[in-house]
């Protein structure tokens, strides 16, 4: 297991190493003296600039980065506070109380997360922190219902029957036999929603309701390019190529995982 996290870290962060560097000099490189409104793609202007003047280069990679920071924000929580709440519920015996929470947790899952996601920026206010909080919220339930659901059928197996029957304590039981055995399903498990989490700070930010103006985000620059669809085109073609790269490369770091797992 220490193996595949080092060569995901390894995949993941040596491009990321790599951006960092073009930015940089890119920025240095970049003549800020001779900037135009919607001026095409150029040797000086590498994705053109959008409508204020500034680069597209430079605000897709502030974008990805932000997609990035999302990730290692929102991923770590889900994944703690899941599991936490996963085993919380197998682990105790009490059936009504029990029974009362995974009949939350089963009610929320069907509902629409987005719409769920709105009402609650509404209420908490625009802003990209508010809007990893709110994705926090929404993808909890659903990370402790896998880990509760996970528990249960290992819990049938002979071996868990076994060590009850001779005397072992419940916790140790979970601590040693248990967590282990459902840690590399729901390590992918929570890996496998990097793109569902990507789309839904698209779409939150796509709605004006996540990164708010000087800051970029690729929702709110694909928002922008709509109105120059065909007259300026490089301000969303580039986005989007971004976009496919992106979940391209998180494809090759979900296939690293699940193929250390099998």
């Amino acid at each position: 297991m220490n193996k595949i996290i080092a060569k995901i870290n390894f995949i993941f962060f040596i491009p990321f190493i790599f951006l960092i560097l073009v930015y940089i000099g890119y920025s240095l490189f970049i003549d800020d003296s001779a900037v135009f409104n919607l001026a095409p793609p150029s040797f000086h202007h590498w994705f053109g600039t959008d409508l204020t003047g500034a680069d597209v280069f430079i605000k897709s990679i502030n974008a990805l980065g932000l997609e990035v920071l999302t990730l290692l924000i929102v991923m770590p929580v889900i994944y703690f506070f899941g599991l936490i709440t996963g085993m919380i519920l197998s682990y105790f015996s009490n059936d009504r109380i029990r029974e009362f929470f995974l009949n939350l947790i089963h009610y929320w899952v069907t509902l629409p997360v987005l719409l769920i996601a709105l009402f609650l920026l509404i209420l908490l206010g625009a802003g990209q922190k508010n809007a990893i909080i709110v994705m926090i919220f929404i993808y909890i339930p659903t990370q402790a219902l896998y880990v509760y659901n996970q528990l249960e059928t290992v819990k049938k197996n002979e071996f868990f029957i076994a060590k009850m029957s001779y005397g072992f304590s419940k916790r140790y039981i979970y601590r040693k036999h248990l967590f282990p055995n459902i840690r590399d399903g729901f390590t992918n498990y929570t890996l496998a929603r990097m793109p569902e989490i990507i789309m839904m700070n698209l779409a939150l930010n796509f709605l004006g309701l996540g990164v708010q103006p000087p800051a970029s985000s690729f929702g709110r620059m694909l928002f922008d390019g709509l109105s120059f669809m065909y007259s300026a085109w490089w301000m969303w073609v580039f986005v989007v190529l971004t976009l496919i790269l992106l979940f391209l490369y998180i494809n090759k770091v979900l296939m690293v995982a699940l193929r250390g797992s099998i």
